[in-house]
């Protein structure tokens, strides 16, 4: 009786840990790339490299481009990344018309590289927060790090 049950459990614990495989459903492999073709030119005006500010709507303006592809990125997220490490993200730029970077880079297709989100921060804790915009693009998650601190208050 013992090593019928023993047995039983067995299976029924290796059939538990192979539940599931077969599934038609493929993982979502994603490649992250890094650049550094990007530029976060203001937080709520200022231009400092650690931007202070209260919490509540701060906008953020700059530019950042799709460097595997050198053209203007379709998708351009801003996410902000405190000490907790819980991301806080925002989508939907306004994109803004760049010639200073079509001349910088010499390629028109850089026009539409710049961005400025609206980001609502009144859920953030105080404390300081690492910026990254992340450009998707397929199987593809192009990022970037601008050289900017933001410290919520």
């Amino acid at each position: 009786m013992y090593k019928k049950l023993t047995a039983l459990a067995l299976l029924a614990l290796g059939l538990a840990s192979i539940a599931g495989c077969g599934d038609k459903e493929d993982a979502k492999i994603v490649n992250r790339l890094s650049t550094d073709k990007c530029f976060v030119d203001v937080i709520a005006g200022k231009p400092d490299a650690t931007v202070y500010v209260k919490r509540g709507m701060v906008e953020f303006s700059g530019w950042a481009f799709d460097s595997q592809n050198q053209k203007a990125a379709t998708q351009i997220r801003l996410r902000l990344t405190g000490a907790q490490g819980a991301p806080h993200t925002f989508e939907n730029p306004v994109r803004v018309d760049r010639p200073d970077i079509v001349k910088a880079f010499n390629n028109e297709k850089l026009l539409k590289s710049g961005f400025t989100f609206k980001a609502d921060l009144t859920g953030l804790e105080p404390g300081g927060y690492g910026i990254i915009l992340e450009m998707p693009d397929g199987q593809s998650l192009l990022m970037c790090q601008p050289k900017k601190i933001l410290v919520a208050q």
